[in-house]
């Protein structure tokens, strides 16, 4: 019963942080839609899971999805961009399994992670491509600013929103 809660727990904070990314990127005058598989597969998300079907190949791209496509009116292109929130063990580190990001290299390679962490820049971003498959992170290292690759971001808003972000994961 425990480990259900907390899992509820861990999974409204990550809507919580995407709901926050979402209403930066919509504020700074993108267009930005929901994508992720809770969305749009949320009738059949429980069959997914099955052990005989949870490897497939489809169903490892289905469950992969990115959490939202954002649209730039400026350089009319689009993006896919999937966003996590992690607690850094320490400073800057950020922890992703390998077998996660090799799913997300091999189905979304143009896609962005946005991670944000309750320290340094909070908000930093980077295209799976670039991104080697070694389950430990340097937010400084490993990603760009959150800015260099939402150029459209306005500084101001972006500091209104680190502090919106880190008080949504000290609760």
């Amino acid at each position: 019963m425990v480990a259900l809660r907390d899992f509820f727990d861990g999974m409204h904070e990550g809507n919580v942080i995407t709901d926050l990314v979402r209403g930066l990127l919509q504020r700074s005058g993108y267009s930005v839609y929901l994508n992720g598989y809770e969305e749009r597969f949320s009738e059949i998300k429980e069959y997914l899971n099955d052990k005989a079907l949870r490897n497939s190949r489809i169903v490892r791209m289905i469950r992969s999805s990115p959490d939202l496509v954002v649209y730039d009116k400026r350089k009319r292109d689009v993006m896919l961009a999937e966003v996590k929130m992690r607690r850094a063990p320490k400073e800057t580190s950020v922890l992703i399994y390998s077998d996660l990001m090799q799913c997300y290299k091999e189905f979304w390679k143009d896609a962005i992670l946005i991670i944000a962490i309750p320290c340094g820049q909070v908000l930093y971003a980077q295209r799976f491509r670039e991104l080697e498959t070694k389950g430990e992170y340097n937010a400084d290292i490993d990603f760009e600013k959150f800015e260099d690759l939402f150029t459209e971001v306005n500084g101001a808003d972006l500091l209104a929103y680190r502090e919106k972000a880190i008080q949504a994961m000290k609760k």
